[in-house]
């Protein structure tokens, strides 16, 4: 989803990305639309880099983007939610900073006034004669309109704190609707595990990081002879093997790592270890916990079929690359399966 546009992706990460949006429309003469401004948002924050070379074809193509253009690529790259959510969002957002703008200009203007007041008031008693009774009078006045005015300064500048306390709740929960459309756009919806576009973000930052522990992996799983699951009991059962299998990865990687579905049964994880001899320990034991697994029959103790997995881990090298590592993890759960399933196998870069 667009607007969880890494922030690392905070809100002042977002209005970053917008004020950027706009130059860029302004350079290829594009209207500023909300559809617009939404395909270009996803364009400088590189959230869907599919839609980024799209667009650059078409910006060389054309030297801009019709709106026919722009309709295309928002529907095959982004959704109706994500041009809700950023519409809501921006607006928000532009609601809120107005309302700032507009509070710190009264108080600027008081500000302003209470100077005069100062002023004035300061040469008034410069020339007070006290010698006359008048002169007292001038003092007095003096005195009543500052205490007047500074009550009132102090009034409206605890009006101004309210002002600006509740711009920042107004703001963080605008940030926290960011957080949680980011976390929504980046989870599996059946697993809640993160999905396959959040590991294809991941795996290209997990592969350049040199600085992780000795042993780094990315581990294959594959639910084995999952499509009987679906056809003997139905998708149903299917479905809940495929959460209680989540659950059990999520238990035991998310102290460790980052687990993913990668698609209909298959799942990974990308962990680091300090040895190989405590990867291979943790990959038997996270094995032989799915090997608990039952399918029972309903409102019944009697156990239908058991629940095993096949794992296979490629362990990363320096300057790994994706392609690479990925494949090597596919080679080693295709040996697994090969060598009867439910087993572990590993294939060093």
């Amino acid at each position: 989803m667009i607007l969880s546009a890494q922030a690392e992706h905070s809100l002042s990460y977002s209005s970053h990305c917008l004020k950027q949006a706009i130059p860029l429309m302004v350079k290829y003469k594009m209207p500023i639309t909300p559809l617009n401004y939404a395909i270009w948002y996803a364009y400088v924050s590189n959230k869907t880099p599919e839609l980024n070379d799209a667009l650059d074809k078409i910006i060389d193509e054309f030297k801009t983007c019709s709106h026919e253009h722009a309709k295309a690529l928002f529907n095959q790259f982004l959704s109706s939610d994500d041009f809700a959510l950023f519409y809501q969002l921006s607006g928000g957002f532009n609601d809120v900073v107005g309302k700032v703008h507009q509070d710190i200009n009264e108080a600027i203007n008081y500000s302003t006034e209470f100077n005069q007041t100062l002023q004035e008031c300061h040469l008034k008693l410069k020339n007070a004669d006290i010698s006359q009774e008048t002169g007292f009078d001038d003092v007095l006045d003096c005195v009543e309109r500052l205490s007047d005015e500074s009550a009132t300064l102090q009034s409206r500048a605890q009006d101004f704190q309210n002002q600006l306390a509740q711009a920042y709740a107004e703001i963080t929960d605008l940030k926290q609707e960011l957080i949680r459309s980011k976390d929504k756009a980046q989870r599996d919806p059946l697993t809640g595990l993160l999905n396959r576009g959040k590991f294809d973000e991941d795996i290209k930052r997990f592969c350049k990081n040199n600085e992780l522990a000795q042993v780094s992996v990315l581990t294959m799983i594959d639910i084995d002879h999952f499509k009987s699951f679906n056809d003997n009991f139905g998708h149903q059962k299917g479905d809940q093997v495929l959460r209680a299998v989540s659950a059990k990865l999520l238990k035991h990687v998310s102290s460790i790592g980052q687990v993913y579905r990668y698609g209909g049964e298959e799942f990974c994880f990308t962990a680091q270890f300090a040895s190989i001899s405590d990867m291979t320990n943790f990959t038997q034991l996270l094995r032989q916990t799915i090997a608990k697994l039952q399918i029972k029959k309903p409102n019944s103790d009697k156990v239908l079929s058991q629940v095993t997995a096949s794992f296979g881990i490629a362990i990363k090298a320096k300057n790994s690359n994706p392609e690479q590592l990925i494949a090597k993890a596919d080679k080693a759960l295709y040996l697994a399966k090969e060598h009867g399933r439910n087993r572990i196998e590993i294939v060093e870069e």
